[in-house]
This record gives structure tokens, C-alpha cells and sequence, in this order.
């Protein structure tokens, strides 16, 4: 079935919508499990929030490039906080950056979720002795996005064409779906040192991450 157009109303009864998602959930579940099981939820009505598995959601690159973005945005940081650490001194950075993603067409992630946010919460503890300063510390990373079909005009789905994403609204405005949030969590542990003289730009830095599973 191919919908064409991208009025912000579909023009179709609500039974026909809904029939069209169901197609779509049938026709996936080989190749889009995950996607699959996320809109039959939205169809399901119970709008009840729904946690991906941290490994699954970590296998897509372009999370881990939002990841390392915001793991590079608290390294740039302490290293700041390094410089100005008086010998024999110890101090505390906490802070949080947010990373916008988008998901690339064609995979599975851009059928769960084609833009989201990660944001990424971190506490650590800097030591100075002589020109060294130890760092250790946790980055909690929080990803999220509301399954709501309110972005974009269309989504192109494969054995069913351009679909307009107002299917989706009209949808909810005829209580046959309901919007609800996904999310994962995961948290990554930092060692390191920063090795300067106290006040100097330069700086010799080591940042060894680990992500804490279980």
C-alpha cells in the first residue's frame, strides 16, 4: 500500500491508517525485529516507557560517535581544570553535554528512532602531585527519545514506499496509538593522568574509558 503526498492529513479513516501499521509490523519483523516490537508498543496503546538493550543500541556507530564527542567534550575539560590545580591539591569537575543524533537512513536504528539525544553526565576527581594529576572519575550516558511521529514529513519504508509521518499523528488524534519514550542507560568509567607544570598550556594526556557492564 503506497500513500503519496505530504499533507499534514492523510485524508484516510482511521481503520485504514491503523490497518497500514499493522502491515508494516508484519511485513518488518524478519529483517526489523526491534522496529517491529517499538510500533506495535506505539500501536499497543499502553504508552509505557521502553528501554532498548544498552549492547544493541551501542552496536550503531553513530551513537558511539555521540559517545566519544561528549567523552571528548569532559577530557577538554579537565585538562582546563588540570592546568589550574595547585600542587598538592585536590578538586572535583561534574558537568553534562548533550549530543544530537541522527540516524542513518536504511538502518535499523532510523526506524526506531531517526533523531535523538544523548546526554551524558560526569563526576570526577582530579589529584595533583609535582607535574602530574591523576583523574578518575564516571560518565553516566542517557539516551532518549519520545516515539511520537511528529518530526519530518515522510519515512521511506521498504515494501511500502514514502509513508507520511502524519499517518502517525492521526493516529494518536483518533486514539488508536499512543505516543511513548524510549530510552538506555549505560555508564563508563574514566582513569587518567594530565602531565604539565602548573599554569603551562601544554599538556601530556592519557585517557583510558571503560564501559561498566553487568
Amino acid at each position: 500500500m503506497f500513500i503519496r503526498g505530504f499533507r499534514r492529513r492523510t485524508g484516510l479513516p482511521a481503520p485504514e491508517l491503523a490497518a497500514l501499521f499493522r502491515s508494516i509490523i508484519e511485513d518488518g519483523r524478519r529483517f526489523h525485529p526491534m522496529a517491529s516490537d517499538f510500533l506495535n508498543h506505539f500501536m499497543d496503546g499502553a504508552a509505557e516507557s521502553r528501554t532498548l538493550p544498552q549492547r544493541w543500541l551501542r552496536s550503531f556507530r553513530v551513537i558511539r560517535k555521540a559517545e566519544r564527542k561528549n567523552r571528548r567534550r569532559f577530557e577538554r575539560q579537565l585538562e582546563r581544570a588540570a592546568r589550574r590545580l595547585p600542587d598538592g591539591e585536590s578538586s572535583w569537575l561534574k558537568d553534562h553535554w548533550d549530543a544530537r543524533i541522527n540516524a542513518f537512513i536504511g538502518t535499523e536504528l532510523f526506524y526506531v528512532s531517526r533523531m535523538s539525544l544523548l546526554r551524558s553526565q560526569g563526576s570526577f576527581v582530579l589529584t595533583r602531585s609535582g607535574a602530574e594529576v591523576r583523574l578518575s572519575g564516571t560518565v553516566r550516558h542517557h539516551w532518549f527519545d519520545p516515539y511520537d511521529w511528529d518530526r519530518g514529513r515522510w519515512v521511506f519504508i521498504p515494501r511500502h514506499g514514502f509513508v507520511p509521518i502524519s499517518v502517525g499523528r492521526e493516529l494518536v488524534e483518533n486514539d488508536e496509538a499512543r505516543k511513548f519514550l524510549m530510552e538506555s542507560r549505560h555508564v563508563q568509567t574514566l582513569e587518567g593522568t594530565c602531565r604539565n607544570a602548573r599554569g603551562l598550556r601544554r599538556t601530556r594526556s592519557r585517557f583510558d574509558w571503560a564501559l561498566v557492564t553487568g
